[in-house]
């Protein structure tokens, strides 16, 4: 009997031990507290910042249909002569264009930013069945609208071979 008691003592005496030497503070809490700050400010000011939220700047807006297929850009505040629109031999359309900031708002203090300012690039693969030469544009209330017709698309055509 004596022998269980003084074992259940020691074990109440050891899991104390153990409890105080773990709510014991290191000399190093409080440097990984300013680090964990330091890093989390850090993440922070770089997931919020105007290039990660713009990263799908402009937005637009496709439509396919069996006739043309419309692709809508959502371009509010770019001036029409900031806008280039090209397409390739390999049927890639490519937006570029600037989104300038009136001088008067360069000065202020803001509190939050997210309106985008700066050089923007879209590119879109067009299928191959598509009419180029008769694409068409128009520019209104900060929509810009590419219409391009689509063609027939070419069957190939399989050439019978003779057996001899």
């Amino acid at each position: 009997m004596k022998k269980i008691v003084t074992s259940l003592l020691l074990a109440t005496l050891l899991g104390t031990a153990a409890n105080a030497a773990s709510n014991a503070t290191s000399p190093y809490d409080a440097d990984f507290t300013k680090m964990n700050q330091y890093f989390n400010s850090l993440i922070e000011s770089h997931l919020t910042s105007a290039k990660l939220n713009n990263i799908g700047y402009p937005r637009m807006d496709i439509s396919d249909s069996t006739k043309e297929i419309v692709i809508k850009f959502d371009l509010a505040g770019v001036n029409k002569e900031n806008i280039k629109l090209s397409i390739s031999d390999d049927k890639i359309l490519t937006l570029k264009g600037e989104k300038t900031a009136s001088k008067e708002n360069k000065s202020k203090d803001y509190v939050k930013k997210e309106i985008f300012y700066g050089s923007f690039e879209k590119a879109i693969q067009l299928p191959e069945n598509i009419d180029e030469s008769k694409l068409s544009t128009k520019f209104e209330n900060g929509i810009l609208t590419v219409s391009i017709p689509k063609t027939e698309i070419k069957k190939p055509k399989a050439k019978v071979i003779p057996i001899k």
